[in-house]
């Protein structure tokens, strides 16, 4: 939510100074390349995995469920960032034919796992290693394995060191010689605070994921230089760095000739601690501070397919709530109840759809949760959201992830006095309350451990929900985010002795950035397009690209127990390991990760914080978002029983969409990041998290009406959409400029009459996996789409084609026409002219419009018109469109409910086909839609017909159009029942 650059440097006390080798280490000035490997941070280790030997196998056994354990044994001593463990084992498991779970842990079981209660893990036992698609080698001596896909031979995963270069220089990344990327050797490397492990790959791989992350190369990762660093960090959207979330999975693509086709798997490796993943040719080297090597390898061998594979063992995201598709509208700036409902009156007045309004941290007094600022006064705030709900909206607020301190005998604070009653914030070693510093100034953090931490947390709710009747919740600075380093009391130290400041919140200087090619020198703060009828862009002479947009593709198109089961009601501890290993070097472990903040302490909890059970914070820090959000989907339900919860939430761990959407986090007003937010929510939709978006026009500094109008139209094709920006910045909510509220209405209108289509995706998402959003390479076998993330599928069916640079009208995009494929466009229902053969056809897309595209054989169910909410929308029944292929064909499904009861038991499918001048459907499940079928517009009919008919009876002339230009029937007024079979016919 905010981005902590703004803010004034805090004093920092209880801290170790960094030092000047752990600088180098962080790739600081150095500006020639060199071979000198990662340097260990403390001087009892040598850094030098040269000297290590790997392990060698000393026995094996089948294990119970038909797997191999395989039992290691320490060649030599290593100790390059650690103390060795002498014995191995690994467990091989084949879950299912495409999954199989590779495990290399301690024998004495002292190292973290994630605990099952926080990721529970798949079923297995489904396949053998006769049935598996997926087949485990190994060498004995030193040991190293290799997993190959037997339907192609293909070697997905290979350990074996002379399958890998080793690189003795470093090479550059953003812009200085990292040490990182110096791979000297690959041995198998597990010791207690440092694990490593490589895996050969193509030359140039094609790799997908490991993130979360803004990388400079876009949706496909740079296979020659990465260094993707694991350790969630509070951050304003930086590129190539570690930011709010881990998800160590990659998907790799390759293009197999002899078929012609393109051939994907998955790796995932579940490990909560600190990591970075290095890719350079030819190699991908895992580098963890503690944990285990606990592998799932997925052999697809489509896109999808792997995605799908990912879901199954990490969990299924959750159903989402059908106003939850709607259009939501925030900012930080909003200080009173008094700004928010006029807000909500504008949009009304304008005619823009607003379907969910926020609040940012302005309705908390002095930046504490759960306490009423005096312009959000409760009754005043109450009546706000009531009436909110009696015009069919929602509303939804933040809360940061720290709880406020108590600053003298005099402060009173219920939510902090209570779960200190019951001893449920994290702890000081020496057993004090660890105190960091937020928003509201001292702090204590949430120990999501505790089993007494849902009781805390639950009350809080209930007693906020009394007064403010919330649909959903913004879970924000869950890092968890701390503006010092350090705890800054402890039982020596005295919150009245202590040295530790916490930042200056007196406000800040408005922002004076806009997005490229706008001067507010010249043409004021407005962020018109035009300011006395002259354009605004360019006037100081220079006309600036989006750089995001990679010049390889642009030129290329150019040229040519309650913790696991929702209605448990348990408060039993969770389940904590039989040992919990004590961290020797927790503040500055000897392999420095490269945590871009610096040491792992920097801007959050220390990782010597304990949790309960003596858990370090260094083992789960990866965990405590994940952790919060687990909570508050419990709480949710608490409150809200039988009903979808919704939340969105800022920092993830691997597995979380079961319970949680993400927004993309403090991005910034420019065009670069209009760019970057599709990467992201591709990047979301392959972690099985596809209930993602961003900041809509941007969060930092200032949008302009150009940007905001080209954005609103792109993220009304993303699953989460909203508008949010900072404090003080200029407002851009849609109705500040005609033309973005023109461009608005347009898009939300479109989104609004798709929201069946988008239901059926997340329904089928949360059943098996499959991604919502999809880059084109995953519907079309085609290695030059591989790049391609300036456009993007919504389903198999829906094509969006944005406007991505400044200044400009028209965009050159990809239209795939394999297999005879072709695209109609969404507004005017013309075919696109793609006859040549060419698929890169240009779109004239002037501003306030977006390339939106039906592909041939799309059988669509609509909303018959979209209305200004959900609720109006849906009661107006339902349209349908079909896009006839060149046979004259097409088909489709939809999943309906009540789009908001939870656990979905009431569910019906539909499925339809168009031939020979007849539109079918079938119907299967035990939900009753109540809505009936208003219209159906059938694209490719080249004659006009002369009679249409709906289950023999023939439809009224005068509620049938028909437009020879496009080819396009469509039938008005009709009133059909969708439970049960019918059919359409045109003659």
């Amino acid at each position: 939510m905010k981005l902590l650059g703004m803010i004034l440097a805090p004093i920092v006390a209880l801290a170790i100074p960094i030092t000047e080798y752990t600088l180098h280490a962080r790739d600081t000035g150095q500006l020639q390349s060199g071979n000198t490997p990662v340097l260990s941070q403390q001087p009892a280790y040598s850094g030098d995995v040269t000297k290590c030997q790997g392990y060698y196998v000393t026995d094996t056994t089948p294990s119970s469920s038909g797997g191999l354990l395989i039992y290691l044994t320490l060649k030599d001593k290593c100790s390059a960032y650690g103390e060795d463990i002498s014995y191995l084992t690994v467990s091989v498991e084949y879950e299912t034919q495409e999954r199989l779970h590779v495990h290399l842990y301690d024998n004495d079981i002292h190292q973290y796992q994630v605990p099952q209660y926080v990721l529970p893990r798949p079923e297995g036992g489904q396949s053998s290693k006769d049935s598996s698609d997926l087949q485990f080698d190994y060498n004995s001596d030193p040991f190293e394995f290799w997993i190959t896909r037997k339907t192609d031979s293909a070697i997905l995963f290979d350990t074996r060191a002379a399958q890998i270069p080793t690189y003795e220089a470093s090479i550059q990344i953003e812009g200085n010689y990292s040490n990182y990327t110096v791979l000297p050797s690959h041995p198998l490397i597990f010791e207690d605070q440092y694990l490593q492990l490589s895996s050969a790959l193509p030359k140039d791989a094609n790799i997908y994921g490991l993130g979360e992350v803004i990388a400079q190369t876009g949706y496909r990762r740079n296979s020659t230089g990465t260094v993707q660093t694991f350790w969630a960090r509070d951050v304003g959207d930086p590129v190539d760095e570690n930011m709010y979330g881990v998800h160590p999975m990659y998907m790799e693509v390759r293009w197999d000739a002899k078929r012609n086709k393109l051939i994907s798997h998955g790796v995932f490796l579940l490990n909560s601690n600190g990591m970075d993943v290095i890719l350079r040719d030819g190699v991908i080297q895992y580098r963890a501070i503690g944990g285990t090597f606990d592998f799932y390898v997925f052999s697809g061998s489509a896109p999808n397919d792997v995605a799908a594979q990912y879901a199954q063992a990490v969990g299924y995201p959750q159903v989402m709530p059908e106003w939850s598709f709607g259009f939501h509208l925030c900012r930080w700036g909003y200080t009173s109840v008094n700004d928010t409902r006029t807000t909500v009156q504008r949009m009304r007045a304008a005619g823009i759809p607003l379907e969910v309004q926020w609040n940012d941290i302005d309705w908390m007094r002095a930046y504490r949760e759960f306490q009423y600022d005096q312009n959000y006064a409760p009754a005043e705030y109450k009546a706000f959201v009531d009436e909110l709900h009696s015009m069919n909206q929602h509303y939804i607020p933040i809360i940061d992830a720290a709880i406020g301190y108590l600053m003298n005998d005099t402060d009173v604070f219920d939510v902090y006095s209570r779960g200190h009653e019951l001893d449920v914030w994290m702890k000081n070693p020496d057993g004090t309350e660890y105190v960091g510093a937020v928003w509201p100034g001292f702090t204590v953090f949430p120990d999501w451990f505790n089993p007494k931490m849902q009781q805390v947390w639950t009350e809080a709710f209930q007693n906020f929900s009394q007064v403010v009747d919330f649909d959903g919740i913004w879970l924000d600075m869950n890092e968890p985010s701390s503006f010092v380093d350090g705890s800054a009391t402890n039982s020596s130290i005295p919150i009245e002795d202590t040295s530790v400041v916490p930042p200056n919140f007196t406000p800040q200087a408005p922002p004076v950035d806009f997005p490229e090619g706008y001067w507010p020198n010249i043409s004021g703060y407005s962020g018109n397009v035009t300011v006395n009828g002259t354009l605004t862009y360019g006037q100081n002479g220079t006309a600036p690209k989006n750089t995001a947009l990679r010049r390889s593709y642009s030129v290329e198109i150019e040229e040519a127990k309650r913790w696991s089961t929702p209605d448990s009601d348990s408060s039993d501890a969770p389940d904590l390991p039989s040992y919990v290993l004590q961290i020797q070097y927790v503040d500055e472990p000897p392999y420095p990760i490269r945590n871009q903040a610096g040491r792992l302490s920097a801007k959050t909890v220390s990782p010597n914080a304990t949790h309960y059970g003596g858990l370090q914070e260094y083992n789960v820090h990866n965990l405590w978002g994940t952790m919060e959000e687990l909570h508050m989907h419990n709480t949710l339900l608490n409150l809200k029983p039988g009903q979808r919860p919704f939340m969105v939430a800022r920092s993830t761990f691997a597995g979380i969409g079961r319970k949680t959407a993400h927004w993309l986090g403090d991005n910034y007003s420019s065009f670069a990041y209009m760019k970057r937010s599709i990467q992201g929510v591709l990047q979301f939709n392959l972690f099985g998290i596809p209930m993602v978006g961003p900041d809509t026009c941007g969060f930092n500094g200032n949008s302009d009406e150009e940007l905001c109008n080209r954005w609103m139209q792109l993220s009304a094709f993303f699953p989460f959409y909203r508008n949010h920006n900072t404090k003080l910045a200029i407002s851009q909510e849609p109705y500040v400029w005609d033309s973005v509220r023109e461009a608005s209405i347009k898009a939300i209108n479109a989104r609004y009459t798709l929201l069946p289509y988008w239901q059926t995706l997340f329904a089928k998402a949360s059943e098996g996996g499959t991604p919502v959003i999809l880059p084109l390479f995953h519907e079309f076998q085609n290695q030059n789409y591989l790049d391609i993330d300036s456009q993007f599928l919504i389903g198999p069916s829906i094509l969006v084609t944005p406007v991505l640079q400044p200044n400009e009208s028209t965009v050159t995009g990809i239209f795939p026409s394999e297999n005879g494929v072709f695209w109609v466009d969404w507004w005017t229902h013309a075919k696109l002219d793609n006859s040549n053969g060419n698929e890169n056809v240009t779109l004239d897309l002037p501003l306030g419009n977006i390339g939106v595209h039906v592909r041939s054989g799309s059988v669509l169910l609509t909303y018959d018109q979209p209305e200004y909410t959900v609720k109006e929308t849906r009661d107006g029944g339902y349209g349908m469109v079909v896009v006839l292929d060149g046979k004259g064909y097409a088909e489709g499904d939809a999943k309906v409910d009540d789009g908001s009861s939870y656990p979905v038991t009431e569910l019906t499918c539909l499925t339809f086909v168009a031939t020979d001048n007849c539109l079918t459907t079938t119907t299967s499940g035990n939900y009753q839609i109540e809505n009936t079928l208003k219209s159906v517009t059938v694209i490719g009919v080249w004659d006009k017909p002369t009679k249409v008919t709906l289950n023999g009876q023939e439809v009224d002339a005068s509620q049938v159009e028909y437009d020879a230009s496009v080819g396009r029937v469509k039938v008005t007024g009709l009133e059909g029942d969708l439970n049960g079979g019918w059919e359409l016919k045109w003659e």
